[in-house]
């Protein structure tokens, strides 16, 4: 039940994993320009008694508690964000709406909480308990992050968080792209204006010929009603998540049991495929004398006919229909649905009518001339006229039923986005921290430069070469990687490549372009 969305999730916990990464990447520059500040403190603080273990206390202490706070907030979040997490994923996630902020949330959060306060503020605290207490009381002792090692190491933060992001948008570029053309795909019929509703006849009420007459009744009143386009009824419905299938025989083409060929197959009324707007391509569509008393016959997809029936017309061939074991005519050919989902290819499918194989669930179609949810209130009532305790059930519009089948690949794309959208914020804060920081310690020099003649076109080059140097750095490793890691997302995209070289262009030049 819940196999299907186990991977999508791993793969947005993994998202969720390098934005948090990226967050305490800039915590953790700050926290070393901070120390940098505190310095002479700490320095005052060893000459005063204070030994190692106490100034890495001291730091960490307050990285906990600057992490604990975070957590408490990021809960806080949670909690009023988790009602809207659900209205966003709708019914793509199985008992999503029985997720709650329990035990266990609470003590990832302590745990998370806890685990990046010590991971990012060791560093921090490791390099201020290694000052030189000479120069840093001297007052214009040389600070801990002008050395090289404490430029190299804030450089090193700053090409991660870069190369994460790159990462997260790429990722993102490439969900974008498979969920457009996921919206462009043809279902093979036409959605708009159509209202769809389920009935399922009690088996002890109804027999195989009162099923017949209760379904011929209920469209006839259907057809009856101001606005009412055209209906028609199927076993079960496209996209609904359920479906029949079955072996079948060719006539004069009989193979063993293990070697029978697979289709699909739907019990449909008349009008089905004109209210569906699913072309006939071939021969006939079903009609009221298609009844028991008349030869069985089927229509077939055109996926089926072009597969078994290559080189020939197959209007007039037999098939064996799936379970009942009855040899059918072919009167028609109609175009290929996606019945299971739009990112699946259309196998074959048969079509066989309702009054020669009853059954009693049945889901009723009915196209109108204006919005198709004015006219549930008087379908109730004429099935409640032929019937007073018979419901009707997943009352919904073909629109709906198609944009439920999109929920998944939105949900996953929506929030990918937001991941991607927060890297980015994150990491452009975060290189500007850092060039912002290091042009103010080089205040000095560069009035120096300026005295002995450098323009400002001058210094604004050598400012921003140091920053298009990490970027280039940052984006190198972060273009490797995303080839790497993004063929996990393979199986979340449709019609895009893992590796679609307009995608990695287009986000490298946008990155190149914020920072």
């Amino acid at each position: 039940m819940v196999g299907d969305i186990r991977p999508a999730l791993l793969v947005l916990f993994g998202a969720v994993g390098f934005v948090l990464f990226i967050a305490c990447v800039n915590v953790a520059n700050l926290l070393l320009v901070r120390a940098t500040a505190r310095q002479k403190e700490m320095a005052i603080r060893a000459a005063l008694g204070a030994n190692r273990l106490r100034v890495v206390r001291q730091s960490l202490t307050e990285s906990l508690l600057l992490s604990f706070f975070g957590g408490g907030l990021g809960l806080l979040l949670g909690l009023w964000g988790k009602d809207l997490l659900v209205r966003l994923s709708s019914e793509s996630i199985p008992r999503l709406t029985q997720v709650s902020l329990d035990g266990r949330v609470l003590g990832f959060t302590l745990l998370a909480s806890m685990l990046t306060g010590l991971i990012f503020g060791l560093a921090p605290a490791q390099r201020v308990s290694k000052a030189d207490l000479t120069e840093s009381l001297k007052e214009e002792g040389r600070s801990l992050a002008e050395s090289p090692r404490g430029k190299r190491l804030r450089r090193m933060l700053i090409v991660t968080e870069l190369a994460l992001a790159l990462l997260l948008m790429v990722g993102a570029g490439l969900l974008i792209q498979s969920f457009v053309r996921l919206v462009q795909v043809n279902p093979g019929f036409e959605a708009r204006n159509v209202l769809t509703f389920n009935i399922s006849l009690p088996d002890l009420k109804y027999s195989e010929e009162k099923r017949i007459d209760f379904y011929r009744q209920l469209l006839e009143r259907i057809r009856a009603l101001p606005g009412v386009h055209s209906e028609g009824a199927i076993s079960p419905l496209p996209l609904s998540g359920n479906g029949w299938g079955a072996t079948f025989q060719i006539q004069g083409h009989l193979t063993p049991i293990n070697e029978q060929p697979q289709t699909a197959f739907r019990v449909i009324t008349p009008g089905y495929f004109t209210t569906m707007r699913i072309p006939v391509l071939k021969g006939r569509d079903f009609n009221s004398r298609d009844d028991a008393k008349t030869p069985s016959v089927i229509i077939v997809n055109q996926t089926l006919a072009s597969r078994f029936f290559p080189n020939r017309d197959p209007i007039g061939e037999r098939i064996e229909a799936p379970l009942d074991g009855i040899m059918r005519e072919v009167v028609g050919v109609v175009g290929d649905v996606k019945h299971e989902s739009l990112r699946t290819e259309a196998g074959p499918e048969v079509y066989i009518p309702l009054a020669q194989r009853p059954t009693t669930f049945m889901a009723v179609v009915v196209r109108t001339e204006t919005d198709p949810k004015t006219i549930i209130a008087s379908v109730r009532n004429e099935v409640r006229t032929l019937d007073k305790d018979l419901p009707i059930f997943d009352v919904r519009t073909l629109d709906q039923y198609l944009g439920l089948s999109l929920t998944q690949s939105r949900f996953s794309t929506v929030l990918f986005c937001i991941f991607a959208g927060l890297a980015l914020v994150l990491t452009e804060v975060g290189l500007y921290g850092v060039i912002s920081y290091s042009v103010a310690q080089r205040t000095h020099e560069i009035g120096i430069r300026v005295a002995l003649g450098a323009q400002q076109d001058d210094v604004l080059r050598m400012v921003l070469s140091q920053g298009l140097r990490l970027v280039s750095i940052g984006m190198g490793i972060g273009l490797a990687a995303a080839l790497a890691l993004t063929r996990a997302l393979s199986s979340f995209l449709f019609g895009v490549t893992a590796t679609d070289p307009a995608t990695f262009m287009i986000v490298s030049a946008l990155l190149a372009a914020v920072a």
